[in-house]
């Protein structure tokens, strides 16, 4: 046998390594049960008095796991001039108080035990399934880390001018496939964006302008009036609806950011958008699995801790 064999049997027990420190059961197994029901239940409430508060908790899940070696680590939630939300990438992030107010509790059910991290990968799998996607059941034991940098954030957060070739490196650094990259993007199907992400595709024939013309007009008028970048656009034409709508809209130059129109386009990904937009069992079941290798890149065993309040 090679060295490249040799090496390959090293990297697949590193990964089973890792894996095995993230278990289904595991708080169970450290004596607080009931951990992810409870969990859900206080994030649920969020998301019923506040509309957007889904979309937002999906989207600091997204951004705490992209950043850092870390990955899921909680990082995001570090306060600080330095940390990760004073990166440009983390505008619009909002609601972290959810995630502040569930650890709050947890350190009453059990004190020292449930991290920042697993608390963010679990706020946003449920609220895919409250707006009506998949039930993901994902594996917990991620740590948290001690520190949060914004020059991370900065690098490592895809860009809202983001093309095909960006979107499909950051995503297979996670191990996914170029079906469960699109199907990471599908994660646009709810909440909004702003005027200031979308100022690459708003100038009069600018290469990245929307196909359609009746959108691009929509699209100017409403930023057209924006104040400090106060206004919002849908990414969807069902934006609390976790669904293929976004995938539909996107094939019909509806796409809100530059990333969305490209994979329509594109010939290695529009053959994924159209397989979405016909078959929502399809987008969802490749979305289960990505979200599963999105969240599962975290501190495990001795490395990272569990703090006592995700701010500090």
């Amino acid at each position: 046998m090679g060295s490249s064999w040799r090496a390959w049997v090293v990297a697949v027990g590193m990964v089973t390594m890792v894996e095995a420190q993230l278990q289904y059961g595991y708080y169970d197994q450290l004596g607080c049960a009931g951990v992810e029901d409870r969990v859900q239940t206080l994030v649920r409430r969020s998301y019923l008095t506040d509309a957007t508060a889904s979309a937002a908790m999906l989207r600091v899940a997204f951004h705490d796991c992209q950043v850092g070696p870390g990955g899921c680590d909680g990082s995001i939630m570090i306060e600080g001039s330095g940390g990760e939300m004073s990166s440009d990438g983390n505008f619009g992030v909002k609601r972290l108080d959810i995630i502040n107010s569930v650890k709050s509790d947890m350190e009453q059910m059990c004190p020292g035990t449930v991290s920042c991290a697993d608390i963010i990968a679990l706020a946003g799998r449920d609220a895919v399934a409250f707006n009506g996607g998949p039930e993901i059941r994902i594996p917990l034991g991620r740590k948290d880390a001690d520190s949060s940098s914004a020059s991370e954030a900065d690098a490592q957060l895809p860009p809202a001018t983001s093309g095909v070739d960006r979107v499909l490196s950051v995503f297979s650094a996670f191990g996914m496939t170029p079906q469960e990259s699109v199907a990471m993007l599908g994660a646009h199907t709810l909440g909004v964006g702003h005027c200031k992400s979308i100022q690459d595709r708003l100038p009069f024939n600018s290469p990245t302008e929307p196909e359609s013309l009746m959108y691009r007009t929509q699209l100017r008028a409403a930023c057209a009036v924006n104040v400090f970048d106060i206004a919002i656009l849908t990414n969807d034409a069902t934006q609390f609806t976790f669904d293929n709508q976004y995938f539909r809209d996107i094939q019909s130059g509806h796409g809100l950011f530059t990333v969305d129109n490209a994979i329509s386009t594109d010939p290695r990904t529009a053959p994924i958008v159209s397989l979405y937009a016909a078959n929502q069992g399809a987008f969802f079941a490749a979305f289960q699995s990505a979200y599963v290798k999105l969240t599962s890149r975290a501190l495990t065993g001795t490395q990272g801790s569990v703090r006592s309040t995700c701010g500090l």
